[in-house]
């Protein structure tokens, strides 16, 4: 029987689904410390957190180790390269937070343009009227700019349609005809977006293309007073240039869910500035996303373990050259 080590938090019955296929093994829970390989060596797939060190050094370690599978649709802290290098199939489970994490973004949008935080913070200093002047604006009728039409950013389109917003998309890796099924534009050019959108929202992976990709060159592109959303990734976001973008005035204001690094630092600007939404990574985190996320991780990992191709690999060219191939 094929052994399975778990390394994050499961629901009991995904469990009992996983322990009539195969032996589980493991910590079952996010283990202390995150980054712990116990008992792994033993296994022939492990699903894992995200700071499980899924690379070279750990993969050289694990001669059965056939699949590495993380619940969720990032999978920064994995070196594909080296999986694949080592036979290795990476899985990934895409599906699985789009809802919950749209529908966060959209919550971090009318947080940070309808200054709540602001309110909140001058009503507990026991102050009323008359407010401050506030840059604040109606969402009907104002430009949304999607940066990564994918999954998400194409859910959050949908929803903010509803609000009565208008939406373009910069995305160089999908086709018109998807921005057309979901009512948006697609612009040719990241510049273009930055140019028109009242507010911009970032849904895209970490990559060499991406990585630092809103940075002090392009936050001067933006319209002034426009917000700034980012429940991608952080290190898609030069931090010190935005922190520069809101303290000018430039941005009206900012809501970030992800950070380069996480956690950040206490005395980061960015958590402590009236005009910026700041939580901990928690967009996909309801109580149904994550039991998305792990129920389908468990079935991928056994489907893989099985001969089986999961629709979540990330490494396709992996597959014909695959550990435990006859």
């Amino acid at each position: 029987m094929y052994k399975v080590w778990v390394g994050v938090n499961m629901p009991d019955d995904v469990f009992a689904m996983l322990e009539e296929e195969v032996e589980v093994i493991g910590p079952r829970s996010d283990p202390t410390p995150p980054d712990s390989i116990e008992g792994v060596e033993e296994a022939d797939a492990a699903i894992i957190c995200p700071i499980f060190p899924a690379n070279m050094a750990t993969f050289e370690k694990l001669p059965r180790l056939r699949v590495v599978t993380r619940t969720g649709a990032g999978y920064d802290n994995v070196d594909v390269s080296a999986a694949t290098a080592c036979g290795i199939c990476v899985v990934r489970t895409p599906d699985s937070n789009t809802e919950s994490t749209a529908v966060y973004t959209i919550g971090m949008m009318l947080n940070a343009v309808r200054r709540i935080k602001l309110g909140d913070r001058l009503l507990a200093r026991g102050e009323w009227l008359p407010l401050p002047q506030v840059d604040s604006f109606d969402l009907n009728g104002a430009m949304l700019g999607i940066i990564g039409l994918g999954r998400i950013g194409g859910r959050v389109a949908e929803i903010a349609h509803v609000l009565g917003m208008r939406v373009i998309a910069y995305d160089p890796y999908i086709d018109e005809g998807r921005a057309v099924s979901l009512r948006t534009r697609l612009v040719p050019e990241l510049h273009t977006l930055l140019n028109e959108a009242d507010v911009v929202t970032l849904h895209v992976p970490v990559t060499d293309e991406t990585r630092g990709m809103i940075n002090a060159t392009t936050l001067s592109q933006m319209k002034d007073g426009a917000v700034l959303v980012n429940c991608a990734r952080g290190q898609v976001v030069v931090e010190t240039a935005l922190v520069d973008a809101l303290r000018s005035g430039k941005l009206a204001g900012a809501a970030l869910d992800v950070w380069d690094p996480e956690p950040p630092a206490p005395d980061n600007p960015l958590l402590h500035m009236d005009n910026v939404i700041t939580t901990p990574h928690m967009a996909a985190k309801t109580y149904e996303g994550q039991r998305r996320s792990r129920s389908s991780g468990a079935q991928q990992t056994i489907m893989a373990l099985k001969g089986l191709r999961p629709s979540g690999l990330v490494n396709p060219e992996v597959w014909d050259r695959r550990r435990g191939l006859a």
